[in-house]
């Protein structure tokens, strides 16, 4: 009977488990030990390795040359099998639009992975705009930026479109109509996130209010302490950490945060309350070198280098290349957090985020069989979906 997966050690939510096993039928867990291995029809020996549940990334773009923001489900598929290869199990996909032909497209794409058994289950679409007030860097070259206000007819239609297929939508609260657009996701059952956002640690309370729950990449494209005639304020930045009913994204691929900046997070939100994030860009997963790169209507000249993605001046980022295992590692081995808590913050947690606490996440009676295996220095071995094998040894089976 089942699948019994063994000679491992088991990430739990709360600790590591050696000598663990895991008994798998019908794509659910449905037993867990440690010692003495329970017999079944197909015996799967881990290796000594670590088995975890597997990876959930709530912001992600593309990677492996594919964005999420094209309209070609091939686009689609190639980020899906290459963060597969990483042990990603599960996402939200991040294009951009609320555009109402554009989500039918969109909308065919995510039937089309939820027929697929061998890619990542898709939670639905995080939408990382279009109402945000964006401020790149200015070597970026992107011209002037016109603050929006957001109007209803930005967004009704779309939300209507969508509101089964997003899963969470960010935008910076403190534009004209940002409040109401709070009210009008949390209405249609669509998480609000805050991001890219010049907001006063005012504003956000205010944002909370009204149904803003999220912080978007802690520290990248937001406000943090200002001064007003001498007084300091605090920004997005500090309500992030330190107001408890958020939660926070956090990019932790080792360059767009120093160890420091990752422990103080930690320390502030702890397990529950951070989500490990990608922001992977269609180039992740390529090669070192140079790339062209499409922000919106202009192109431009980047290099991966430095395992990260650098606009031709080289003076700021243009994008991350991350993936889920390196995300882990990171903190794992730079910040020092225990793998068990690393894990958490890419597992458990983003799955209660999106609304799947008891599904998927870890590793526990009746819930997905969403399971892989990696060594201590978090290199991917094996991913199973439901419990069947996906991924073994980088190669896709």
């Amino acid at each position: 009977m089942g699948k019994c997966f063994y000679n491992a050690t088991l990430v739990l939510p709360d600790r590591l488990l050696p000598n663990g096993w895991v008994l798998v039928e019908n794509g659910k867990i449905k037993r867990i030990g440690d010692g003495e291995v329970l017999q079944a029809e197909e015996m799967i020996d881990c290796k000594g390795e670590y088995l975890s549940p597997g990876f959930i990334d709530v912001h992600c773009h593309g990677g492996g040359g594919g964005s999420f923001s094209s309209l070609k489900f091939e686009e689609h598929e190639k980020a899906l099998k290459m963060h597969l290869q990483h042990g990603l199990t599960s996402i939200t996909p991040t294009p951009g639009t609320l555009d109402v032909e554009e989500l039918k497209i969109l909308r065919e794409i995510k039937e089309e992975v939820d027929r697929r058994k061998d890619l990542p289950h898709h939670l639905g679409y995080f939408m990382e705009g279009p109402m945000t007030l964006c401020q790149p860097h200015p070597d970026m070259a992107l011209g002037k930026q016109e603050i929006p206000v957001i109007t209803p007819d930005k967004y009704v239609d779309g939300i209507k479109e969508g509101h089964d297929i997003i899963n969470r939508l960010m935008a910076a609260p403190e534009l004209e109509g940002g409040m109401e657009l709070g009210r009008a996701l949390v209405e249609a059952g669509i998480t609000a996130c805050m991001g890219h956002s010049n907001a006063t640690f005012a504003d956000v309370e205010e944002a909370m209010k009204n149904g803003y729950s999220t912080v978007t990449h802690l520290y990248s494209v937001m406000s943090t302490v200002t001064r007003d005639m001498g007084f300091r304020r605090g920004g997005l930045v500090e309500a992030g950490l330190l107001l408890d009913d958020l939660d926070v994204e956090i990019i932790c691929d080792g360059c767009h945060l120093p160890p420091e900046l990752i422990k103080l997070a930690v320390k502030c939100k702890g397990y529950d309350k951070l989500m490990l994030v990608s922001d992977c860009g269609p180039l992740g997963g390529c090669p070192e070198g140079e790339y062209e790169m499409d922000f919106g209507p202009m192109k431009f000249k980047v290099y991966i280098e430095d395992g990260v993605c650098k606009p031709e001046a080289r003076n700021c980022f243009a994008g991350s290349v991350a993936t889920s295992d390196r995300l882990v590692r990171t903190v794992y081995k730079q910040a020092q957090v225990p793998l068990w808590g690393a894990v958490r913050m890419i597992t458990k947690t983003p799955a209660r985020h999106c609304g799947y606490a008891g599904v998927k996440g870890e590793i526990a009676i009746g819930l997905d069989a969403d399971i892989i295996t990696f060594d201590d220095d978090i290199n991917v071995s094996n991913v199973w979906l439901m419990g069947e094998k996906v991924y073994e040894n980088r190669t896709v089976v």
